[in-house]
């Protein structure tokens, strides 16, 4: 039996060890937290040796090193339950609270160490035989209670917070106290096998686990936080730019044309009235709303530039989600530095379509074009493009492809992936009027 038992705080000894090191090497050794935990760990695996050694020792003419381990496993033992219940406390953010209760645990845990020490010469605790047998006295019992009362205790704070915590965070706290007193009720009835060490063990290993996951959802978060800002700064820089091209539209047509550009104002009107959530949306949206506010952008263009700016439409599939904002930049590269460059105009054409893994959205233009070898010279600002590339493979995991031939046109290609929030619900397509 000893030899299980010693094989048994062995692999309990691994297993410590191993929280250890990843504690060491991944932990936030700035945290309080961090610094009690690794507390904890270093007592769980000085408990687990002085049983192992106590074990190796017992029965054979070696009584010091028998004795001494016993002594030291209790005496740890009493200090690993203090410092786990004030863990499972601060980690309830009860620290400043149920002082009482703190103190009360102190108290529990102190008289049990003193009562350890009484028990070397009455034997209460335990007692070691003449043949150097390690023996239960008759006030072992009171040893165990003392653990399940403060445990307990521990207990009766996570029921007053029960009320503050979420059903997940509820059901994992009583894991954290349940599964010692299990150990010790059970270590209490069976004494041939060491029950204690693997749960005390076992206990550290799902705090442990429940800690990590919990950070590194915090960390997913924060890393959404921080995406959502750089999105929003993004999309902030394309609001204005289009905004401002709109206004100097009308603004050409108030000298050139008054009438198209009342027209134009009313157009403009109209698509800030139905696209404002557009214009404020950090998240995807419909691509049949999309494709309506480019719609509404080209109508603008098309009052400026007539019979010069020729539209078409081939739309397929448009119940997909994208970026707001995606593919107007798009279009209004393709207009402006694609088919209004040549003189006698040109046509820009959008199309849907899929493909097994992707939707694609295609911008084509028969404009100018350009050399894509050759860095652009036009002294243009190129953010609303990189925005674009930026914000698709953000938000949806999507990516965008532009290529080009001098003197030929352009061809632009949104492609996103068919999965997650890119499968949109409805299926309401695009009308465009040109």
């Amino acid at each position: 039996m000893a030899a299980i038992n010693i094989a048994l705080e062995g692999f309990c000894i691994i297993l410590t060890l191993v929280l250890l090191g990843s504690l060491v090497l991944n932990g936030d050794r700035a945290s309080r937290y961090t610094r009690m935990f690794l507390v904890l760990l270093l007592l769980n695996l000085l408990f687990l040796g002085a049983d192992a050694w106590a074990w190796y020792w017992n029965g054979t003419a070696q009584f010091f090193w028998n004795w001494l381990g016993n002594l030291i496993q209790y005496l740890t033992g009493y200090g690993l339950l203090l410092l786990y219940c004030l863990y499972l406390l601060a980690r309830l953010a009860q620290w400043g609270a149920w002082r009482r209760v703190r103190l009360a645990i102190a108290l529990l845990c102190g008289a049990g160490a003193a009562l350890t020490l009484l028990s070397q010469g009455t034997g209460l605790f335990y007692v070691i035989t003449p043949a150097n047998l390690c023996q239960r006295g008759p006030g072992f019992w009171l040893s165990q209670a003392i653990a399940l009362a403060a445990l307990a205790l521990v207990g009766s704070v996570m029921a007053a917070c029960w009320k503050d915590l979420t059903q997940e965070e509820g059901r994992t706290e009583l894991l954290y106290i349940l599964l010692p007193m299990a150990a010790v009720a059970v270590g209490l009835h069976w004494g041939r096998i060491s029950i204690l060490g693997l749960g005390s063990t076992l206990s550290l290993i799902l705090v442990f686990v429940n800690v990590q996951l919990q950070r590194d959802r915090r960390l997913r978060e924060q890393d959404k936080e921080l995406a959502e800002k750089k999105i929003a700064i993004l999309l902030s820089q394309i609001q204005p730019h289009f905004l401002f091209n709109i206004l100097g539209s009308i603004e050409w047509l108030c000298e050139t044309d008054p009438p198209r550009a009342q027209e134009a104002t009313d157009e403009l009107a109209r698509f800030l009235r139905g696209n404002m959530d557009i214009l404020k949306s950090t998240k995807t949206i419909p691509a049949s709303r999309e494709l309506e506010h480019v719609r509404c952008y080209l109508n603008l263009e098309r009052i400026r530039f007539g019979d010069n700016l020729r539209v078409e439409y081939d739309l397929g599939p448009t119940d997909f989600f994208l970026p707001a904002l995606s593919l107007q930049p798009l279009v209004e590269n393709a207009v402006r530095h694609g088919v209004t460059k040549r003189e006698e105009g040109g046509t820009v054409r959008i199309s849907t379509s899929q493909t097994a893994l992707h939707y694609l959205v295609t911008i084509w233009d028969d404009g100018v074009g350009f050399d894509p070898d050759r860095p652009q010279e036009d002294g243009r600002d190129h953010v609303g493009i990189e925005n674009v590339r930026s914000r698709l493979a953000a938000q949806c995991g999507g990516s965008l492809v532009i290529g080009s031939r001098l003197g030929l046109g352009t061809v632009a290609q949104v492609r996103i992936p068919k999965s997650g929030k890119t499968q949109g619900k409805e299926n309401d397509h695009a009308n465009p009027r040109g």
